[in-house]
């Protein structure tokens, strides 16, 4: 045992209750110095290397106790992106069936998000990036947040003819094009609709 550094009782009592280096220490001597528990230590240290975890599950296996427990990353993985990319937060409603509905059209919009991040994988779609096809990056899957961001560039521009405002899109390209292949829907049509001019002028 060796002398490792100046505590005093109450510093030892709060490194116990609250840090597991506190069961390594032994105790502070006249000069309030603490020492190590060699022992203590070296029977932790064969523990090294070991995952252990406690749970209340009795009917279980233990390799599938484990193996649920490392899937936890994905269960915390989407609660990240409801609240990050579906931006489930802020809350602006105080009754609870607003709340109620709020989330559960959350979850459905993160539902339909993993169907077409399943559809993306199966069809093995790849990122579309002039950077990529400069060497700048690695090619890497295509997600359905990237081309999401594609998809939100797309705008509807009315275009007058005579009496008539059509209203066409703007073209549907690269990696959003891929996110409607890989989920088996057309496109919308180049021109949306047809308006009279008169109606639109009445309508602002």
């Amino acid at each position: 045992m060796g002398d490792r550094g100046l505590f005093s009782k109450q510093n030892l009592k709060e490194l116990r209750g609250e840090n597991k280096a506190g069961e390594f220490i032994v105790g502070l001597n006249d000069n309030k110095e603490f020492t190590l528990n060699e022992k203590a230590i070296a029977q932790d240290a064969m523990r090294d290397g070991y995952f252990g975890v406690v749970t209340n599950v009795t009917d279980m296996p233990a390799k599938e106790i484990v193996a649920n427990y490392k899937t936890l990353w994905i269960v915390e993985d989407a609660f990240g992106e409801i609240k990050g990319t579906l931006r489930a937060r802020p809350i602006f409603h105080w009754t609870d069936p607003r709340i109620v509905g709020h989330l559960t059209l959350c979850f459905i919009a993160y539902y339909c998000e993993a169907l077409m991040t399943q559809a993306l994988r199966e069809k093995k779609l790849m990122l579309g990036s002039s950077a990529i096809d400069s060497d700048i990056i690695d090619p890497r899957p295509l997600t359905v947040v990237e081309a999401m961001r594609e998809l939100q560039e797309v705008r509807a521009v009315p275009v007058k003819v005579h009496s008539t405002i059509m209203w066409v899109r703007t073209d549907i390209n690269g990696n959003a094009h891929k996110l409607f292949s890989a989920i088996g829907l057309k496109p919308p049509p180049k021109v949306l609709r047809l308006t009279k001019s008169e109606n639109v002028v009445a309508q602002a």
